[in-house]
């Protein structure tokens, strides 16, 4: 498929999104009731829970993705203003950060904060 342009990529990117929010949101009420029916076994009911909250959080990082795709500020990397790759976007919807200014574990406990070394 051939994409022109990062507004078409971005809309592609869209249609994705949408689609995956809705097998998201199918996944979380047949989780929900299941969970409604088995309540005995303990084992079973803290696997549904970790994936029932795997669910919300996909669900939530979709929604964010498209609120600001709606708004037109989607897919800009917040420490550089550079294009975040859709091949990233596609794969993390919640990323803020390109690769090079993505904050680290490791950077935010040295200096205390994040920080960007590709501003140029």
């Amino acid at each position: 498929m051939y994409v022109a342009n990062r507004q078409d990529e971005l809309g592609v990117l869209r249609i994705v999104l949408e689609e995956q929010y809705e097998r998201h949101s199918t996944q979380l009420a047949l989780l929900d009731r299941q969970a409604r029916q088995v309540r005995s076994d303990g084992a079973d009911l803290e696997a549904a829970a970790a994936l029932t909250a795997a669910t919300r959080r996909a669900l939530g990082d979709i929604a964010r993705a498209l609120h600001y795709l709606e708004q037109g500020r989607y897919g800009t990397c917040k420490g550089c203003d550079r294009d975040i790759p859709i091949e990233e976007l596609a794969h993390r919807p919640s990323a803020r950060y390109c690769a090079t200014c993505r904050p680290s574990p490791h950077r935010r406990a040295a200096h205390g904060r994040t920080s960007c070394d590709c501003r140029s």
